[in-house]
């Protein structure tokens, strides 16, 4: 089934949370995304910042970023995949017209009061592909550094995850479900493959998402083959927010890397 078609039954209407967190600069960022990505069950994540600091998700964690867009006035997750290149969804930045005034903050965490977040400008657009919901924008570097020189960058796993492996997310949300005038920081999501071939491009995985986490990195657990490794892109949840039959969908870590490979990433 066309992707497009397939999002269209899954929409929900979302809450924004949080505006009064924002600096002047990021016009309504705080509004949740288009995409009825799921909580499976309870709600089960943590702050990244409760993470020890000694501890590979933490230090993956900080390539993950707020990604604002004003242009279309809504908010999303995006991750470092080189220096100066964020990856997202392309229901959250589809063009270059989408992608003027973007941001991306990589402190937007516990603990980060909102006029210490860093935020890095973001807006220019590299390309995008439909068919794996993926675009990459680029960053210009502040005080003479590029984010991926401050926070580090992910690697994409040269293959796809196996069936009942550890995983995690890395997102930017927050239970507005529950609260609806709470800040989306920085978050970690435990959870485990469902199905490699969910689709011909996608896996899918129980870790609670919504709204919001699209974008987000999913990462191979401690002690799986791609251990701490990007094995897909989150961009999709399927079924009802706390429903125990839901689930999450990511685009594979084979269809991220030949897209990448061929702009030389």
């Amino acid at each position: 089934m066309n992707l497009k078609i397939v999002r269209a039954f899954l929409v929900v209407g979302l809450t924004g949370c949080g505006a009064s967190e924002l600096p002047m600069d990021v016009p309504d960022a705080e509004l949740g995304s288009n995409e009825s990505n799921v909580i499976v069950g309870s709600v089960n994540w943590t702050a990244a910042t409760s993470l020890s600091s000694t501890s590979t998700e933490r230090a993956r964690s900080k390539a993950v970023g707020y990604l604002s867009i004003p242009a279309v006035g809504s908010r999303c997750t995006a991750w470092l995949v080189a220096d100066d290149k964020v990856i997202t969804n392309n229901h959250c930045i589809g063009s270059s017209a989408d992608a003027v005034g973007a941001k991306v903050s990589f402190n937007y965490e516990d603990g980060v009061a909102s006029t210490s977040r860093i935020w890095y400008d973001c807006s220019t657009f590299v390309r995008t592909w439909t068919a794996e919901d993926m675009t990459v924008i680029q960053c210009k570097a502040l005080n003479g550094y590029l984010p991926g020189q401050v926070y580090g960058k992910l690697t994409v796993a040269s293959g796809n995850a196996a069936n009942n492996s550890a995983m995690y997310i890395v997102h930017q949300n927050c239970d507005y479900n529950a609260t609806p005038s709470c800040v989306p920081t920085k978050k970690y999501s435990p959870g485990t493959v469902l199905n490699t071939n969910a689709t011909s491009n996608e896996l899918s995985y129980n870790a609670d998402t919504l709204g919001g986490s699209s974008g987000s990195p999913v990462l191979g657990g401690a002690g799986t083959t791609y251990a701490h490794q990007v094995i897909g892109l989150h961009h999709v949840g399927v079924g009802s927010n706390y429903s125990s039959s839901a689930y999450n969908r990511g685009v594979e870590a084979s269809a991220i890397k030949a897209r990448l490979s061929s702009i030389g990433l």
